[in-house]
């Protein structure tokens, strides 16, 4: 029997949630192709005003939104798998909290050569910035998937096992009130 704990994210919000940081996934790919164009473009062309903009607009998605959905998962995602026996899931959410350490430490590396750009200083290295860029972006696909192929889909199941036992003793309350 699962036990109720104050860490649990309000099963009535779970489903919707799982929904939005599920479709972050899609914005998280989106952007991780516009930081490959904005390395390219700056390869091919340089420094220029397109460079800076785009920086400043990957800058923005990878600090702010992207920051915010590893915040979600593991505040809000994770409480609805963990600590339920399943040594398969804990490792999983143990492996994404540790990836997020690795994210964040990666990202100030593109980050050290997108910021002079976005502020239009142009002083940044091409080698540097490719690396790190793969790097990360090869770091954030492999992290994604594993949100979606076991963690999400665990959060989904949890979520909805606990709407229906909510749901049933709902119901059976109801039933005591009226007998």
């Amino acid at each position: 029997m699962n036990e109720s704990r104050s860490n649990d994210t309000p099963i009535a919000g779970a489903l919707p949630l799982l929904d939005r940081v599920d479709a972050t996934h899609d914005q998280m790919r989106y952007w991780l192709g516009e930081l490959q164009s904005l390395v390219n473009h700056m390869e091919d062309r340089g420094w220029d005003t397109w460079a800076r903009d785009h920086a400043r607009s990957v800058i923005d998605f990878f600090s702010h939104t992207a920051r915010q959905h590893h915040i979600d998962v593991d505040r809000q995602v994770c409480p609805l798998i963990t600590g339920r026996g399943d040594a398969s899931l804990e490792t999983s959410v143990d492996r994404l909290r540790q990836d997020q350490g690795w994210l964040e430490e990666n990202w100030r590396e593109v980050l050290a050569q997108l910021q002079p750009v976005a502020e239009g200083f142009g002083g940044y290295d091409i080698d540097m910035l490719r690396h790190a860029a793969d790097v990360y972006a090869a770091l954030l696909l492999e992290h994604l998937a594993l949100e979606q192929s076991a963690v999400f889909p665990a959060a989904r199941a949890s979520a909805n096992t606990q709407m229906q036992a909510m749901e049933m003793r709902r119901g059976n309350a109801q039933l005591s009130a009226t007998a």
